[in-house]
């Protein structure tokens, strides 16, 4: 009846958490500035934490009863049946954008995710959190010849918001197989804007603003199977997969037209158009697969690769964009010197990681044909046990570079800091008393 009521309270507080949560990462997304998050749904999330991303993103395979791991809902039974877990982080990128002789520099930051994990009993566990899904944030502009003058007029573009994933996970154990459901609410939305300026006396100015809502319900199927290669548990390879299938979003399309005069920033309306549908927008087919192996509990090394069908998604061909299937890779390593030494330094977890992927939107470009990128990021971390031994602080540092396909398009570089605290309570222990 105790352990009943104190689950109880773990699912009011994942509730609290992810309500007040919730709140701040709707109302920032101060967390993006890049051009590309102007098409299809922004910038995706990949569910990482300060962890799996200093990993290379290998959480499918990744199987560890100090870390949270949303990627792959069957690792949650990996925690220890007397603990619960919370962990919290924030996230702070600068980005370099150039395009020929035109550059650009911006610092930005937000919270990243909040998610809690505990037993259900001896070979149950769940896991609840909030987490982005996708991302918009940029702001740019271009100067255009008038046609019969010679003047210039100005378009500007404005992007912001983001849509977000709150989840709850369940998973269970049966001998050395785990299998693990997480299901999920997307909600959010974002807001973009353009603008023509002429400036000429006597000119309107046009003005249009596009908002897209989403919400609806996912699932995530998930499976690890461990694999120890001594009698001693010392070395040990574990396999995982998930699946997630394709789930139609309800969406609103609010799309408004405006007049302002010259030299006044005082909006008229013109017209305003809204589409509702439960179908036009979806969220795409995909599954993982991963491996690690770990050996003695001072080394992990893992990899993972992803696929999303994102080809299908129609209703992204927007702007003359147009969607394709991604693919991504990473690989991972972690070294802990001495898990029972005296020093701190000694018992820290060092991460390394590296992936690759391509992106999911093929944008168009001044050539009239449509082009996207690869993204290679490299990740460096560490986790630093706090004074009870079994918390930690995980401070993760990633640089990604985005290659584009044409020469013409905007190249990105980001060097992104993410500072995550992890609480490790044994809630569940019962307290002797001599």
């Amino acid at each position: 009846m105790i352990k009943h009521k104190k689950i109880l309270s773990y699912l009011l507080s994942a509730g609290l958490l992810s309500a007040s949560t919730v709140g701040v990462l709707s109302a920032q997304s101060n967390s993006e500035r890049s051009p590309y998050s102007r098409f299809g749904y922004g910038t995706l999330g990949l569910r990482q934490t300060a962890t799996t991303r200093a990993l290379g993103g290998i959480g499918v395979g990744l199987r560890d009863g100090f870390t949270v791991n949303p990627a792959n809902p069957a690792s949650y039974t990996a925690v220890d049946s007397m603990t619960f877990i919370m962990d919290l982080a924030v996230a702070l990128q600068g980005s370099y954008l150039s395009e020929g002789s035109n550059k650009d520099s911006r610092i930005l930051g937000n919270i990243d995710y909040a998610t809690i994990l505990f037993p259900m009993g001896k070979h149950l566990a769940m896991s609840a959190g909030i987490m982005p899904f996708s991302t918009v944030g940029y702001r740019f502009g271009n100067l255009e010849p008038l046609e019969g003058n010679h003047s210039t007029y100005q378009r500007t573009y404005l992007g912001q918001g983001s849509f977000n994933d709150l989840y709850l996970g369940v998973a269970g154990r049966i001998g050395s197989f785990s299998l693990g459901v997480n299901a999920s609410y997307l909600f959010g939305y974002t807001t973009q804007e353009r603008q023509v300026y002429i400036g000429s006396e006597g000119a309107s100015n046009p003005f249009y603003r596009t908002q897209l809502q989403l919400k609806g319900f996912k699932a995530d199927v998930g499976a690890q199977y461990q694999l120890d290669l001594d009698k001693e548990h010392s070395r040990s390879l574990v396999f995982g997969a998930t699946f997630s299938p394709e789930i139609k979003l309800r969406s609103t399309l609010i799309d408004q037209h405006f007049q302002s005069a010259e030299n006044s920033s005082r909006l008229v309306p013109e017209s305003t158009d809204t589409i509702t549908s439960q179908s036009l927008h979806h969220v795409p087919l995909s599954y993982s697969v991963g491996a690690t192996y770990r050996h003695n509990e001072n080394l992990l090394l893992g990899a993972g690769f992803t696929y999303m069908q994102w080809a299908k998604a129609t209703s992204l061909e927007q702007d003359g964009a147009k969607p394709r299937d991604t693919y991504r890779i990473g690989l991972g390593a972690e070294w802990v010197p001495d898990q029972r030494g005296r020093g701190i330094f000694a018992r820290s977890r060092y991460r390394f990681g590296v992936s690759g992927a391509n992106s999911y939107m093929l944008v168009p470009t001044a050539s009239g044909k449509r082009y996207g990128y690869n993204e290679l990021t490299t990740s460096l971390g560490i986790g630093l046990p706090l004074i009870d031994r079994r918390s930690l602080l995980n401070v993760t540092v990633d640089y990604r570079y985005l290659l584009p396909q044409s020469s013409g398009m905007v190249r990105e570089h980001a060097l992104g800091v993410t500072v995550g605290i992890l609480f490790n309570e044994n809630w569940f222990r019962k307290a002797r008393i001599n």
